[in-house]
């Protein structure tokens, strides 16, 4: 199967890919997508839940659902704050569930213990977009509490600084998305996953 492990790898991200399969850690039936805002979680979530025959799920849809409130709202009338309480806690719902592809929320690396979460829910990948990538995809939506000022491109600089080394430290595999379409980045994503669960024998 290892020939089969490098092909899929190397094909689609790298031999980076290789080494993530070699430090196979045991996890629960479940794909967890982080990254910044933009950087196609949800799209490609729901792509991979389709092609793969497993439940998708947005962790803001999930936020809003529990509040009864949009995210906008959560932010302009309880701030940040209450909203990572929220996001903690929809994490900690989804924990003993299989066969989920799950998209975060850009800032869910900010708590430790979340992390701690996603890690223990399943295999994480992080989506690394570049910033004009983000910048213009997050430019098509207003929804962005965290983008309402006046220079969006160092809020996002500043924010992705913040984060950078929390994405990595949550991740299996960084999969910088820059030149990958959607298709190529759910496929190899997709076969990963297969490959990563058969592993738990």
């Amino acid at each position: 199967m290892l020939h089969v492990v490098r092909f899929v790898a190397r094909f689609v991200y790298g031999t980076k890919l290789v080494e993530m399969i070699e430090h196979f850690r045991h996890t629960p039936m479940n794909i967890l997508l982080i990254g910044f805002m933009g950087s196609g979680k949800t799209t490609i979530a729901n792509r991979l839940a389709n092609n793969l025959g497993f439940e998708f799920l947005d962790t803001d849809e999930l936020i809003e659902k529990n509040a009864f409130k949009s995210i906008n709202e959560i932010f302009t009338d309880e701030g940040e704050s209450e909203f990572r309480k929220l996001e903690s806690q929809v994490l900690g719902e989804l924990e003993g569930r299989e066969r989920m592809v799950i998209a975060t929320g850009g800032g869910i690396v900010s708590s430790g213990d979340n992390i701690e979460r996603l890690r223990k829910i399943g295999i994480v990948f992080w989506l690394d977009a570049g910033v004009d990538s983000i910048l213009e995809r997050v430019s098509r939506n207003n929804d962005r509490p965290l983008l309402k000022t006046n220079d969006p491109r160092k809020t996002i600089l500043s924010l992705l600084d913040q984060r950078h080394k929390k994405y990595s430290e949550c991740s299996d595999e960084r999969i910088p998305t820059d030149g990958l379409s959607i298709e190529e980045v759910s496929f190899g994503i997709s076969e990963t996953a297969r490959l990563w669960f058969a592993k738990r024998g």
